[in-house]
């Protein structure tokens, strides 16, 4: 099959968004199958090492907003593709996707990452106008729907919009060769100043959703000598949060690494930590930090909103806190530090899952199946890539 993905991020891009769809197409091309990724033209990035097993096409445009842009041309680039994946949200991307199969027929496959929630007044009115007048539309159009969970999806701002009857459950996965346990980087040990601590984990762009502020707060409130918050990620809020932490006189506790490389430095950062928090506010669906640290072998701490929360099993391989309660999470964070038994524990059970369940390979091999039944259920003529 020739196959489309449509994103508005892709590697070397940080975020999951990205690297979810980055696997997708790796399992695909892996499969004998022509994929190619559409996305946005980055100018600030540097593109010399674009993987070589599919095609990307890194689409230029001058009317750009944070993540997404206007990118019109979208709507003949992707007339002779047998299906084409959609990663939702991808503003001024996605519309032109909904434009072709009105215009050009074209089958799409739509993947719900995440809820927007507007930061300031003007963004929220403009999604309040836009999501039941576009989303909709765009979500309705799908032939399929991918949730990353169902509880995740029962609970966004757009279940309103769905048919039900189209949605499978499609989670992230994890490559669990390359996020694995193994012994701490000694060499990072010693930069971070890491010997004989507990040491914290926090991943992600530093997004106000993410919750870094609670986990912040609550490392100031436990005062231990021994512990260091490790931060890595970057962007958005980060002056913010080392002003914060300026404030709070925990300069010894809270290391910012800023954003590393999945495919090289990722992995030894998480084997340096004890465990991962997660404290998010809300809008995670399905987070990748948690299944590669799980893949590591350490605990996870998250909200219990309905993706994260799903991911856990509660005091086997983590633990799931009151979303913005901070004393429950300064209770549980103390109970993982003081507790480097239970860590273990919970760290193997947390392995051993992500081994059954949220393999890559199990993905694309599902991720697959759809594709074919959307291409025979409804085979592409020649007269229809003329249109």
């Amino acid at each position: 099959m020739r196959i489309a993905q449509v994103i508005a991020t892709f590697p070397p891009y940080h975020g999951g968004m990205g690297y979810v769809c980055y696997h997708n197409s790796l399992e695909l091309a892996q499969r004998g199958h022509e994929v190619t990724i559409f996305t946005l033209d980055h100018d600030r990035l540097i593109y010399n090492e674009d993987p070589g097993n599919f095609k990307i096409v890194r689409l230029r445009t001058p009317l750009k907003y944070g993540d997404g842009g206007m990118v019109p041309q979208l709507t003949w680039y992707l007339k002779n593709f047998d299906v084409v994946h959609v990663h939702y949200p991808f503003f001024g991307g996605a519309e032109y996707v909904y434009l072709a199969a009105v215009l050009r027929r074209i089958r799409y496959f739509l993947t719900y990452h995440m809820d927007v929630w507007g930061n300031t007044f003007l963004k929220k009115i403009l999604l309040g106008v836009y999501e039941p007048f576009l989303s909709k539309r765009i979500i309705q159009r799908a032939e399929v729907i991918g949730a990353l969970s169902l509880e995740h999806l029962q609970s966004s701002k757009v279940s309103r919009f769905i048919d039900w009857t189209k949605v499978i459950e499609l989670p992230n996965g994890v490559d669990t060769n390359l996020f694995r346990p193994r012994a701490k980087d000694q060499l990072l040990v010693k930069q971070y100043g890491l010997r004989d601590k507990t040491v914290i984990l926090f991943v992600g762009n530093l997004q106000p959703f993410k919750g870094l502020h609670l986990l912040i707060n609550a490392i100031a409130q436990i005062k231990k000598q021994n512990i260091v918050l490790l931060v890595i990620g970057g962007s958005y809020g980060e002056e913010k949060y080392r002003a914060q932490v300026r404030d709070l006189n925990l300069e010894e506790h809270v290391i910012f690494t800023g954003p590393q490389s999945p495919k090289e430095f990722l992995p030894a950062y998480y084997n340096l930590g004890d465990f991962l928090v997660l404290p998010s506010t809300h809008s995670e669906a399905f987070p990748l930090v948690v299944l590669e640290a799980m893949a590591s072998g350490i605990p996870v701490i998250v909200s219990d909103l309905p993706g994260p929360s799903s991911m856990i099993d509660q005091g086997r391989n983590g633990l799931i806190v009151r979303t913005g309660d901070p004393l429950d999470l300064v209770y549980s964070i103390e109970m993982l530090v003081k507790d480097v038994d239970m860590r273990r524990k919970m760290g193997a059970t947390a392995r051993d899952k992500v081994l059954g369940s949220y393999r890559w390979e199990k993905i694309g091999d599902c991720l697959e199946a759809i594709f074919k039944k959307i291409h025979e259920t409804h085979p592409r003529s020649n007269s229809e890539n003329i249109i």
